[in-house]
């Protein structure tokens, strides 16, 4: 019988900027595909749109390009958020950790791309509302809808002519769903 030897976060830190796209998963480490044109158009549109909401209100921070977010400890998870948005709130201005995120973003959002199944997104969901993660994108290029998952409500569907609009968790942001598949 063989034994796996798992990593922790802090190690996971260490040696992750050397093995290119990747996450941790209970204390290992998964490979990850790179990402293609879709996923980074769509990436950046979100984060623009995001990053341009909270300059105006002042609110908190936009993060992209796979943050490391810790969601669960021992055994360690760190999941790579394709964009996520915390506010000062939550983690001050100052208070910025050096490395991985532990505090709860109010909102994660996933991109389904390459090599991401539904089953692996909906346990890396699962993680992020667990953590205390208020919101939950998950943008589906090829159906062009998004996902809404919440803690406390089933999960909702977007198509392209519908509006994203969260008060309680982003207060004043607003966008078209078409305008996060803009090319």
């Amino acid at each position: 019988m063989s034994t796996k030897t798992l990593v922790t976060a802090d190690e996971f830190e260490s040696i992750a900027e050397q093995l290119g796209p990747c996450e941790l998963v209970r204390g290992e480490v998964l490979r990850m595909s790179p990402a293609g044109f879709d996923h980074g158009r769509i990436c950046a549109n979100v984060t623009f749109l995001l990053e341009a909401w909270a300059r105006r209100r002042e609110s908190g921070r936009v993060l992209a390009g796979e943050a490391g977010i810790l969601t669960e400890s021992d055994p360690d998870s760190v999941r790579g958020a394709d964009v996520a948005y915390i506010s000062y709130e939550r983690l001050p201005r100052g208070s910025e950790p050096s490395g991985f995120v532990t505090t709860p973003p109010e909102l994660a959002v996933e991109i389904v791309g390459k090599g991401k199944t539904w089953k692996d997104l909906n346990v890396k969901v699962g993680e992020y509302l667990r953590m205390g993660v208020d919101r939950v994108w998950v943008i589906d290029p090829t159906t062009r809808r998004v996902h809404v998952f919440r803690p406390d409500a089933e999960p909702t569907v977007l198509s392209e002519n519908d509006t994203m609009a969260d008060e309680p968790s982003l207060p004043g942001f607003a966008c078209g769903i078409a305008e996060l598949f803009t090319t």
